[in-house]
């Protein structure tokens, strides 16, 4: 009781059962030893998948249903339909999972895009634009110098931030629609 009320009066101890944990340890969430990290948000991701998934299903069960019918009745329309449903599942299945959702900020100004088949480094004063797409107003789309470009989803947590640390790397950023 003693000691309690000894602490309360002097502050934390120095002792070795009651070190106070150095500052330079403590990580907030999102950050890195080496800049910040923004990343898509986790409702947006899981949106994404549960959607393309229940899609994929469908599919399934159409092809499951359909392609017994189809081979007997030699009816090649709904198996060419079904092949051209199946195509394009597999390509936005690809399209989703290769794009980025996390960007890491390091403090040399490189964007570190990370997705889950590739990663880019991306000089900040490489960035010529940074606009939502005309055609999915939910992907935003990252235009370099060299005229590549690289589309993430927009739902990205802190991207304000993220806009203004690239606007401070490169003062001619266009954006649009940010």
């Amino acid at each position: 009781m003693n000691e309690t009320r000894e602490r309360e009066e002097n502050g934390p101890s120095s002792s070795s059962t009651d070190q106070a944990t150095p500052a330079s340890r403590l990580q907030t969430p999102g950050s890195l030893a080496g800049g910040r990290v923004f990343q898509v948000s986790r409702v947006s991701l899981v949106y994404r998948y549960a959607f393309l998934l229940l899609l994929t299903l469908v599919g399934a069960l159409l092809l499951y249903l359909l392609v017994p019918m189809g081979v007997r009745g030699r009816d090649w329309v709904v198996l060419a339909l079904l092949g051209c449903w199946a195509l394009a599942l597999l390509r936005y299945w690809a399209f989703l999972l290769a794009m980025p959702f996390r960007i890491r900020c390091e403090e040399d100004g490189l964007l570190r895009v990370e997705s889950l088949f590739r990663k880019t480094k991306i000089p900040s004063g490489d960035i010529a634009a940074l606009k939502v797409s005309a055609i999915y107003p939910s992907y935003l789309k990252i235009v370099t110098s060299r005229k590549k470009s690289l589309l993430l989803l927009n739902h990205i947590d802190g991207l304000h931030e993220l806009i203004r640390r690239i606007q401070s790397a490169n003062p001619g950023l266009k954006t649009r629609g940010c």
